[in-house]
């Protein structure tokens, strides 16, 4: 059984590289704090440097929710104007009733050329294609929404 030498590792002190035998160049990093030369050092405040009353305003300062877009300024992604007969699709998207079922019946057509299995692949939402179950092309797996206006008398 033959046996190795072992090579004594050397050291390498900070700011200096050493060539390994493999032709790799080795420098030893500094542990000091991780700051970019370009980095203004007198500009930069560590964390002792932040006052207390700052960092109480970021960790209990309420997440706003955004304010929800009123529904009258909501367009149709299909033919981009506000719905009409606005027709909700199972997946959560809002159509005009007449978009949805046209893009469907294209789909279905198209999908029944092509593959000839337009019932497999047709009943999906034209926005993110997910199924429409129940989807009978009358009506059936979607929801058709009635618009209310509402008046505020204060």
């Amino acid at each position: 059984m033959a046996t190795r030498k072992r090579r004594r590792k050397e050291t390498v002190k900070e700011g200096e590289t050493e060539t390994r035998p493999s032709g790799v160049v080795v420098e030893e990093l500094s542990t000091g704090p991780l700051i970019s030369p370009d980095v203004d050092q007198e500009n930069v405040a560590g964390p002792s440097e932040i006052p207390a009353e700052t960092k109480a305003e970021e960790k209990h300062e309420p997440a706003l929710a955004p304010e929800p877009e009123p529904l009258s300024s909501y367009n149709c992604p299909i033919c981009f104007t506000p719905p009409t007969n606005a027709t909700l699709t199972p997946c959560g998207h809002i159509c005009c009733g007449s978009c949805l079922f046209t893009a469907v019946k294209v789909a279905k057509r198209r999908a029944g050329l092509m593959m000839g299995g337009g019932e497999l692949l047709a009943n999906r939402c034209p926005v993110c294609r997910a199924t429409i179950p129940g989807w009978d092309g009358r009506g059936g797996g979607v929801i058709g929404l009635k618009a209310r206006t509402l008046f505020s008398v204060e």
